[in-house]
């Protein structure tokens, strides 16, 4: 019995007998109401429902428009995938564009990290060498004098030094990317959520929204947020994965010196 009911079930769920079986119940919407919620004997019943029915309307009809189904939809499905082909292609464009310029933008600051880097480990062997200069010296008193004046110079060096890494990392953003920074750390959580809604999507930061209407200018903002989370300036929260982050404490730093 239930490999029967099975069997029936499956043949119902097919997709030819399903659509046969919705237009079934369009063309006879009215004579299903009327057998189902008249207060009358069976017989009454049975004939109103037979007054609005007919062989054509029970049989004929609903087995052809389910024929028909089933021979439109892989067109009408072919003619819609023809028709977003093209806004589909565009999209990807733009985000393959976007990947390659955080790529490019990626690879010029690992450069410049280098580069940086092996100016200080030059300076750190120079400081060395100036401190063996300083240990030669007899003159005690000389030697703290000169000691602390050189650590002073270092000092204000190095500050100089922090600030010049903030700005030049406030260059090294994209203008999607200052705005998400500022708009996030302008909110005491530091947040930034993805919200989807039926008309699209948007990137909500602190109280300024990015990305409303086109999806190409969502897909810059989204470029932008992908780019923050790979250098460490944003994080993902616990409760919504892949669609709430927060400022990381570099990434409130550098929001302050924007």
């Amino acid at each position: 019995m239930n490999e029967l009911i099975d069997a029936v079930s499956a043949r119902i769920k097919a997709p030819y007998f399903g659509y046969a079986l919705l237009a079934f119940i369009a063309l006879n919407w009215r004579a299903i109401f009327l057998l189902g919620a008249m207060d009358a004997i069976p017989q009454k019943r049975l004939a109103a429902f037979d007054s609005q029915t007919s062989h054509l309307s029970l049989f004929i009809y609903p087995l052809l428009i389910g024929a028909a189904a089933v021979l439109l939809t892989p067109w009408i499905r072919f003619f819609f995938s023809y028709v977003s082909r093209k806004p589909f292609s565009l999209i990807d464009n733009i985000q393959l564009e976007s990947e390659h310029k955080n790529t490019i933008r990626k690879t010029e600051l690992e450069q410049s990290r280098s580069k940086f880097f092996a100016a200080k480990e030059q300076e750190l062997i120079q400081r060395a060498k100036r401190d063996e200069e300083v240990l030669t010296i007899e003159d005690e008193e000389l030697k703290e004098r000169l000691s602390a004046q050189i650590e002073l110079l270092r000092k204000e060096s190095d500050s100089l030094a922090q600030q010049l890494i903030q700005k030049s990392s406030a260059v090294d953003f994209s203008q999607e990317e200052n705005e998400l920074l500022k708009a996030a750390s302008s909110s005491k959580s530091g947040t930034i959520f993805i919200i989807e809604h039926l008309s699209g999507r948007h990137i909500q930061a602190g109280s300024a929204s990015f990305g409303r209407g086109e999806q190409r200018e969502f897909a810059k903002y989204d470029s932008a947020l992908k780019s923050l989370l790979s250098k460490g300036l944003i994080q993902m929260t616990r409760a919504m994965k892949e669609k709430s982050f927060e400022l990381t404490a570099r990434g409130w730093h550098v929001a302050d010196a924007l």
